[in-house]
C-alpha cells in the first residue's frame, strides 16, 4: 500500500486537494503564491530527497525552520515516507529511532548531538528534483493508521514537560473536525502563531486538508487585500500584533487560545474583529469548546459554543456541577492522544476511562459559557488561603498600563509566605503610578493574602508560545531581585 492509498495520510490529503482544486491558493507569502498543485509538487520533491538520504519507517525527522513553505512541505513529506515528525528542540531530550535534523537556509546549523544534520538546499525544490506523474506511488506512507507520527512536547508550565505522540489518523481526524473553521475556497487564514510552533502546525494541517489558504503576512493592509477572514493566536501575540499595527482595517474572525483571556482584552480585539472566539483545547484533545465573545450594549458577553467534544465539569464526588459551581474539567472525543510517551504514571492520571483530565478548574455560566478559573496543580496554599495565580493575573490585566503579568510564590520562602507579581507594562507607561494602581486594584478586588506581597516591573516575562507565563522560570529570576517594603 502506498501513501496515496492511506485515506488518513496527511500527505495524501494534500494530494487530493491538488487534484480537486489545483489552481487554488495554498500558501500566499511575500513574493510567492503557491497553488495546491505547486505545493504538492514541492512536498513530493522533499519526500524524494528524504528517501535519498535514507529517511523512512522508524526514523525521526526534527524540523528547524522559520520558512512556512519548508515547514509545511516537511510535515507532508514525513507523512508520505512514513517517518516520525517533531519540531527541533535540543532541550526536550532524545527522540526515538535514528534522528535526522532538517534545517532550511534561513537558520544557522543546529546543534544536535548524535543526530545527522542536513540542510534543505535549493536542490530540494522541484526545479532540481524531478517529480513525475507516478512519483507519489513510490512513497510507502505510514506502517499503519495508528503508527506514531507527530511528537508534541508540552510546555511544562505546571510540572515536568511531557511528550505526546499522535498518529496520522488522529491528526487527520482532528483536521477534518475543523472543517467548520476552514471552509475550502472561502477561508483565507492568517496564523499569528509563528510557523515553528505547535499551534501553527495544528491549524496549517486543518487548512490544507480542508482546502483553505494560508496567508503568511503580518501587515494588516496586505492581509485585507488578500481577503484574510480567519486569524488565530494567543492573547499576548494578538495584543502585540494590534499594538504594532495602527491604524488597522476590520477583519471577520479571530480565535484566541492558550492562555486566560479577559473581557478587557476581548473588548480591545472586538474593535478590530467582528467576532472573537475564545478556544478551549489542548494537544491531548484538540479544540474542545468555544466561548464566543460579543459586544452587547457596550459590554462584552460570552456565548458558549460546544464543539465535537464532550466537556464536563465535575465535583469531587464525580457529580456534574450546577451552573456557578467550580469543579474539575474532563474531555472526551474520538481523537484523544493515547497518552504520554514513557510516562505511565502521568498517563494514568490524565487519561482515564476514555476521558482526558487536563487538571483545569472551571464553572458553567448561566449563558452556557465555560469559565476556566484555575488549575488543580497551580493552586498556592498560604496559611490555608488557596490562591489561583491565573485569577490574580486576570485582575492585574484589568489595570491600565499592564500589558502582561505573572504571579508565583516567593522563591525565598520567607515567613510569612507571600506571592510575587511580575508586571510588564505598555510602552510609555509611567512605572510608579501603574504599580500604585495595581496595588490598589488588587486590594479592592482580592481578599487578604490573595493580593501579591511584592510587585516587580520587568522588561519581559518568560512565556510559552501559547502566552502562558512560565512561573517556575519567573521564580528563578526572582531569587536574585532585591526585596523592598
Amino acid at each position: 500500500m502506498s501513501a496515496l492509498d492511506q485515506p488518513w495520510n496527511i500527505g495524501a490529503g494534500l494530494a487530493r486537494g491538488a487534484a480537486l482544486h489545483p489552481d487554488r491558493d495554498a500558501i500566499v507569502a511575500a513574493d510567492v503564491r503557491l497553488s495546491y498543485a505547486k505545493l504538492w509538487q514541492i512536498a513530493q520533491a522533499f519526500a524524494l530527497n528524504m528517501q535519498k538520504i535514507g529517511i523512512g519507517h522508524g526514523m525521526t525527522v526534527a524540523l528547524e525552520s522559520r520558512d512556512i513553505i519548508a515547514s509545511v512541505s516537511v510535515m507532508a513529506a514525513t507523512a508520505l515516507v512514513g517517518a516520525r515528525f517533531v519540531l527541533h528542540n535540543p532541550q526536550t531530550g532524545v527522540e526515538p529511532g535514528p534522528l535526522i535534523v532538517l534545517y532550511s537556509p534561513d537558520r544557522p546549523t543546529p546543534h544536535a548531538e548524535g543526530a545527522t544534520v542536513v540542510q534543505m538546499t535549493a536542490d530540494w525544490s522541484p526545479r532540481h528534483t524531478a517529480v513525475g506523474p507516478d512519483t507519489a506511488a513510490g512513497f510507502a506512507g505510514a506502517e499503519s493508521a495508528e503508527a506514531p507520527w507527530w511528537t508534541i512536547h508540552t510546555s511544562g508550565t505546571t510540572g515536568k514537560p511531557k511528550a505526546l505522540v499522535l498518529s496520522q489518523r488522529i491528526a487527520f481526524d482532528r483536521s477534518v473536525a475543523a472543517a467548520g473553521d476552514f471552509r475550502g475556497g472561502e477561508t483565507r487564514f492568517c496564523s499569528i502563531f509563528p510557523c515553528y510552533t505547535r499551534p501553527f502546525f495544528v491549524r496549517a494541517m486543518a487548512a490544507l486538508v480542508n482546502g483553505a489558504t494560508l496567508l503568511d503576512f503580518v501587515d494588516p493592509d496586505i492581509l485585507s487585500r488578500e481577503g484574510a477572514n480567519l486569524f488565530s493566536g494567543s492573547p499576548k501575540l494578538v495584543q502585540d500584533w494590534l499594538t504594532r499595527w495602527q491604524p488597522r482595517p476590520r477583519f471577520a474572525r479571530l480565535q484566541v487560545s492558550g492562555a486566560p483571556f479577559s473581557d478587557a482584552a476581548a473588548s480591545r480585539m472586538l474593535a478590530v474583529f467582528d467576532q472573537v472566539e475564545d478556544v478551549y483545547g489542548a494537544g491531548e484533545t484538540n479544540k474542545s469548546f468555544v466561548n464566543l465573545r460579543v459586544l452587547q450594549d457596550g459590554q462584552v458577553s460570552r456565548i458558549g459554543r460546544p464543539q465535537d467534544s464532550t466537556v464536563q465539569v465535575l465535583l469531587a464526588n464525580g457529580q456534574p456541577c450546577d451552573v456557578g459551581e467550580v469543579g474539575e474539567v474532563r474531555v472526551h472525543n474520538d481523537y484523544l492522544a493515547p497518552g504520554y510517551r514513557d510516562a505511565p504514571e502521568a498517563t494514568a492520571r490524565a487519561f482515564r476511562d476514555g476521558w482526558f483530565h487536563p487538571g483545569d478548574l472551571a464553572r458553567w455560566e448561566p449563558g452556557g459559557a465555560l469559565t476556566i478559573v484555575g488549575r488543580v496543580d497551580q493552586i498556592i496554599n498560604l496559611s490555608g488561603t488557596k490562591i489561583d495565580p491565573a485569577e490574580v493575573e486576570e485582575v492585574l490585566h484589568e489595570v491600565a498600563g499592564v500589558r502582561q503579568s505573572a504571579v508565583f510564590l516567593d522563591p525565598l520562602e520567607q515567613f510569612p509566605l507571600r506571592t510575587m507579581a511580575f508586571l510588564m507594562l505598555e510602552p510609555g507607561t509611567d512605572m510608579v503610578s501603574t504599580v500604585d494602581r495595581a496595588i490598589a486594584h488588587c486590594a479592592q478586588r482580592l481578599a487578604g493574602l490573595k493580593a501579591p506581597g511584592y510587585f516587580f516591573v520587568v522588561p519581559e516575562i518568560p512565556m510559552t508560545h501559547d502566552g502562558v507565563p512560565r512561573r517556575s522560570e519567573c521564580a528563578r529570576i526572582a531569587k536574585d531581585l532585591p526585596r523592598g517594603g
